[in-house]
């Protein structure tokens, strides 16, 4: 039996904005592993029975003009006052160009498009919206980007929804389907898995975590099946390809160092015992220091040598700008091991202060 840890190097914080409890439980998976790969194999057979784009083409992250932008607005982000996540939705609606067409994916509830359309209306921002009402009994959630990407085929120049096979949350199966519904764009399934999160297009490559590629090895555990002299991971990525896009060229993005997991610990405070929880979400195993690479990497174009750019987050220097402690949990050597294999990778690396912090739940 161990004795508590005594937390004397990080002060406790309290949570200084509103908690909104229906984001808080959205980390629950609806889907088990051994669902996912069940939806891996069976999306082998049912997805000949789609039209495949026969040129993909990834729609860049970084190049062009952001002519439109796809949101969804749970009812929850207008429901509490002084909600965070208001304040987020309505900065940026504010900032984007005033040619950008906004889609929004909101429930049919009654209450959530109405109270937009005033807020909208107020700003002289309506006139630029596209609601697309979702069923209520379809929790839709704020992570609009994570459950497709959007393909361009470059055979007959028409574009698609490609999703993963399967999402660990459900309601992000809902969100492509109503969308190309709405839009009237073909929607496709892959038989590979990815989040919109953890992938980077920039002009001629596009960069993905591999942990979600290790995801899709061991969901296709029973169908792919190494050809003589090839690795089953060789394979995999020319699928990825097959895919997501025929041209670009694919690098996949992770730490050759221990990433840690997830773990709880104890310690003491005022005579009573606390629990906390570092590296939030780590998985066991996992290559990445989070969980979606474009919260730590930042395509930022070619510079005059001809190489890419890319911003690669340092906790160390934040904690150094920021005059705190970074401590144990800002694990930046991992970083630091990312940004040297992006450079092996022959991109320009440039570090950029990557601010790591908590909050005490009493």
């Amino acid at each position: 039996m161990t004795n508590p840890v005594h937390r004397s190097t990080r002060p406790i914080r309290t949570r200084h904005y509103r908690h909104i409890e229906e984001l808080a439980s959205e980390s629950r998976q609806d889907l088990p592993e051994s669902g996912m790969r069940r939806r891996a194999i069976a999306m082998t057979l049912l997805q000949q029975y789609s039209p495949l784009p026969e040129r993909p083409s990834l729609v860049s992250s970084a190049d062009g003009a952001l002519e439109a932008m796809v949101f969804t607005v749970p009812a929850y982000v207008l429901r509490h006052r002084d909600n965070p996540l208001w304040k987020v939705y309505s900065d940026m609606f504010r900032k984007l160009p005033a040619y950008t067409e906004l889609h929004l994916l909101v429930p049919d509830d009654g209450k959530t498009r109405p109270q937009l359309e005033n807020w909208l209306r107020e700003h002289d921002l309506l006139q630029r919206c596209h609601f697309h009402e979702v069923p209520e009994a379809i929790k839709i959630l704020v992570w609009a980007e994570d459950d497709y990407e959007v393909v361009h085929d470059k055979a007959n120049g028409s574009y698609c929804l490609l999703q993963p096979h399967s999402h660990r949350r459900a309601a992000d199966d809902y969100t492509g389907y109503f969308l190309s519904k709405s839009l009237g764009i073909n929607r496709v399934k892959a038989p590979i898995y990815f989040e919109g999160g953890n992938l980077l297009v920039g002009d001629d490559f596009f960069l993905m975590g591999a942990d979600y590629i290790v995801d899709s090895m061991l969901d296709l555990g029973g169908v792919l099946f190494p050809e003589k002299g090839t690795l089953a991971t060789e394979q995999l990525a020319q699928l990825y390809r097959r895919y997501l896009d025929h041209e670009r060229t694919f690098f996949q993005v992770g730490s050759l160092l221990y990433v840690p997991q997830e773990e709880d610990q104890k310690f003491e405070l005022n005579g009573e015992t606390w629990t906390e929880t570092l590296h939030n979400k780590n998985i066991e195993g996992t290559v990445q220091p989070l969980f979606h690479i474009d919260m730590f990497l930042t395509l930022a174009g070619r510079g005059k040598s001809g190489k890419y750019t890319v911003l690669v987050g340092d906790t160390r220097l934040a904690a150094e700008v920021l005059g705190e402690e970074l401590g144990n949990y800002g694990i930046p050597d991992v970083f630091d091991d990312v940004a040297a294999l992006l450079e092996r990778q022959g991109f320009e690396v440039v570090r950029n202060p990557l601010p790591v912090t908590y909050v005490d739940d009493p």
